[in-house]
């Protein structure tokens, strides 16, 4: 095992214990739905970590969910009424603050440039990064309408058009930034949590729920495929270099 790559594969282990466990030994619907919901995004977290050349987000996210995650039970009394939930999410929440904190601390700070402004990298972007964008804006915006159209409880159509929606922002947004790679590392987080959003709110036996599971699938897989390109092309230092001959073309 990759020394770098340690702390993502202990998060997929955690993420995946915490899945287990929820299921196993929760005894509510909401407690489990949390537990489930966060533990999968911790495993989220660890595997992108694990194939990202610049880790930094992806430990961010990690610390995020970990600490959401240890906190929910203290928030909603869930330890009186669901001890199994409540100590799944304090060991794989803390375990997964430990993480990420620990990797977060210890990432280099990546450098910001000023004349990144300068740079002109629309035409250093490929084809497939707009298509990823075109994809996912269609993805987000049937999401909604299909929120509207099915029959659903409030919460899962609540659930599915406002997710719909910020895929549909986020789409938006990888098309017009200079550099998308972490437009679509949200890209593909709002996916997932759509994808998972049936269990944790409850409406699995909603029509709208298969609409969330295929909207959010798809999302999750076209920003984790644009995200780990970018990262793998190592796009954002190209910008960077383009946009540095650039300002020295001008200015000196």
């Amino acid at each position: 095992m990759n020394r770098k790559t340690w702390i993502g594969w202990a998060a997929v282990v955690i993420g995946v214990g915490g899945v287990i466990s929820a299921l196993a030994v929760s005894s509510s619907q909401v407690g489990q739905g949390f537990a489930f919901g966060f533990g999968a995004f911790i495993a989220f977290f660890g595997a992108l970590s694990v194939v990202a050349h610049n880790r930094t987000p992806d430990h961010w996210g990690l610390l995020v969910v970990g600490l959401a995650m240890f906190t929910v039970p203290f928030v909603g009394n869930a330890y009186n009424y669901d001890p199994g939930a409540s100590w799944t999410c304090w060991v794989a929440g803390g375990l997964a603050v430990i993480l990420g904190g620990f990797a977060w601390t210890h990432d280099r700070t990546p450098t910001e440039y000023g004349i990144s402004e300068l740079g002109d990298s629309q035409r250093l972007r490929h084809p497939w990064s707009y298509l990823i964008g075109r994809m996912a804006l269609v993805i987000g915006l049937a999401s909604v309408l299909l929120g509207i159209a099915l029959d659903s409880t409030p919460p899962g159509a609540a659930v599915t058009i406002g997710m719909g929606a910020m895929i549909a922002v986020v789409a938006v947004w990888s098309l017009l930034a200079s550099e998308p790679t972490h437009n679509f590392l949200t890209l593909a987080i709002f996916g997932f949590a759509l994808f998972l959003s049936p269990w944790v709110a409850g409406f699995v036996g909603d029509d709208v729920a298969w609409a969330a599971w295929v909207a959010g699938a798809l999302a999750t897989a076209l920003g984790v495929v644009g995200y780990v390109r970018d990262e793998r092309s190592d796009f954002p230092a190209a910008v960077r270099e383009d946009s540095a001959q650039r300002y020295r073309s001008q200015f000196r």
